[in-house]
This record gives C-alpha cells, structure tokens and sequence, in this order.
C-alpha cells in the first residue's frame, strides 16, 4: 500500500485513513455478494451469511472507526490553511468527512434529487428529492422494486381504476369466516375427523396466531354479517400489484391471503379470441434476491400455494434498489390454478 507524505497528517495516519477508504470501497463492492449472488445472478456456493456475533464485532469496529475519525477531523480544521496547503487540507477534509458519512449511514449523504425514466410512449420521467437525515430516504429501499414493476404494467389502460387494497382486516374476517363455517358444520366436520386416519400434519407459522380467538357459539349472532361474507366477485379485483411486500414471515402469509381475498375467481372476458393470458386474473409481484430472506420466500411460495396461486411467468432483472445499489430482482406473475388453462 503506497500512502503518499502529508504535512498536515503523520504517515501513520495517513496510512489507516487509506485502510478506512479501502474498507469502505469493498463494502460497496459486496452489493451482490451480501445477496448471495455473483454477477450473473446465480447462487454463490460459498456464500456465508454472518452471525449476531460477527455483526456485534463489525459494529463495534465501525464505532472505534467513527471515533479515530472525529479525532482526526480536528486536527485538520485546527492547522493554518496557508496557501500551499489548503488544497491538501480540503481533500483531506473531504476523505475523512465521506468515511464518516458511510458510517453514520445513507442519511447523512445530503439531499438529493434522483430522476426514473419509464419506458412508455411517450416516455416519461419521475423526478423525486430526497431529503438529508430526516428518513425520507427510506422510501427508496422499495421504490427500486416499484420501478422495476411498473416498466411490467406500462402496458395498461390509463384509466384503469386504482385501489389500494384494505389488508388491516383480512386475516379477522378469514378467522370469523372459518369459525362461521365450523359452527355450521360441525357436526359433518366432527364425522369426517373421526373416519380419518390421524396422520401427523407438518405445523407452519401462521398470522391467525396473533388473531384474537372467537368463540364458535357467539360467531353467527354476535360478528358483522359482512366480516363472515366471502368478497362478492364484483368488489374483487383483475390485477393486484405488490412490490417488494414480502420480507417477513408474516407479511408471507398475510400478502397470500390478501391476494386470494381481492384476486377475481371468474375470467376477466368469456371472449376466446382475446389470449387468456390478457382475461385472466393476475396478481404481479417485485422483490429483490436475499439470501438472507430465502426462507421467507420459501414460506412465501408456501402461502400461495396453499391458497390454489400459481406463478405462470417469472423473470429476473438488475436495478437499483435506492438510485444507488444495484440488486437482482425477481418478478413473478401469479394466476389461479384453476386459469392455468381453459
């Protein structure tokens, strides 16, 4: 490593200042790795997601880091900026000022006004300022998603009617309906039980956990009569989009029963010259690849499939997870099983 004399820093300064840089230019350099994911977007075999402990280590060193630098930037401010060195002093500043930046995290990078242009006709572009330190950058994490999904959907009427989707109650009402429906039919439910062999179901995590329990005899008479009344096909919907909603395990399950609550059962158009891939209904879906989130994909897939939705189509695209970072993204189309085919 060649560290080039300074007269406002000592060699030795100047050197872990270089190691400082260099350890951030590599942070930067693992966007893909931290996904599991080489350039070509398939598995890295030797991919080791870290530990508690080793993030407990790493933030301890970003904290000894952080404290060198506050020391250093002093030491800087504090020499006489005489003419033949305010140059060196400013650069100075600088380096040191943008490893502090990274350490204190993307919202300490200043304002900034990013431009996103769609492939439309015409094409039209989105500009969006986002503010310094006042977390309105957060926004970006799932807008590289949105992005993405909306270059999928520039295909669509105008005027299509947009809703965004009451999922606040869904997982309530599915529980009233499944109680409603036990009460009813109890008495075949408890037959039925009895013939069956009593082979050991594999268990999943599930949202209705966390729903309040109901009691089977105060369902019928005591719930709203529309929480316990299936969506009429009507209210339903012909495309549901989502991006980047799945990143929980709960959020798994919970978007799966969403979709199969507003999803249409019926095709869009009985008209067989139209393709069935325009008549039936979808629910479109754009998510970044994590290996650190492969298992809530996988309890993802689960759900959906649990709930009879099938993806007809996928692909997997670069882009740009908050104008910055470039990820690998995942877009699926699902569809009923049942619409497959005619």
């Amino acid at each position: 490593m060649t560290v080039i004399a300074s007269s406002l820093l000592p060699a030795a300064s100047l050197a872990k200042l270089k190691t400082i840089e260099d350890r951030v230019a590599y942070k930067y350099s693992q966007d893909r790795i931290d996904q599991g994911l080489d350039q070509d977007g398939n598995d890295i075999d030797t991919y080791n997601n870290k530990s508690n402990n080793d993030d407990e280590e790493d933030e301890e060193e970003d904290q000894a880091l952080m404290n060198w630098l506050f020391k250093v930037l002093p030491v800087t401010e504090e020499t006489l900026e005489e003419k033949e060195y305010r140059q060196e002093h400013e650069q100075l500043t600088e380096r040191v000022s943008a490893c502090v930046a990274h350490f204190c995290g993307r919202a300490a990078s200043g304002a900034m006004t990013r431009t996103w242009t769609f492939r439309s006709t015409p094409p039209q572009s989105l500009q969006i300022h986002d503010p310094s330190f006042t977390g309105g950058d957060v926004g970006f994490k799932t807008f590289g998603s949105a992005y993405l999904l909306s270059n999928r959907l520039n295909h669509l009427d105008n005027k299509c009617d947009i809703q965004l989707l009451d999922w606040r109650d869904i997982l309530r009402k599915r529980k009233l309906r499944w109680n409603a429906w036990q009460h009813n039919n109890g008495e075949q439910l408890e037959e039925t039980t009895m013939t069956r062999p009593t082979t050991p179901l594999p268990q999943r995590s599930t949202e209705y956990d966390n729903v309040a329990p109901t009691s089977l005899s105060t369902t019928a008479t005591e719930s709203n009569d529309n929480d316990s009344q299936e969506l009429p096909e009507s209210e339903r919907m012909d495309l549901i989009i989502g991006a980047e909603v799945v990143y929980d395990h709960g959020h798994a399950e919970l978007v799966a029963h969403v979709v199969d609550e507003y999803l249409k059962k019926e095709l869009i158009s009985k008209d067989t010259q139209i393709p069935l891939e325009r008549r039936r209904p979808a629910f479109h879906i754009m998510f970044p690849l994590r290996k650190t989130h492969a298992d809530v994909i996988a309890d993802f897939d689960f759900w959906m499939d649990k709930m009879g939705l099938v993806d007809c189509r996928q692909a997997k695209e670069w882009g740009r997870e908050d104008g910055e970072t470039t990820f690998l993204y995942h877009w699926r189309e699902y569809v009923r099983k049942e619409h497959l085919s005619e």
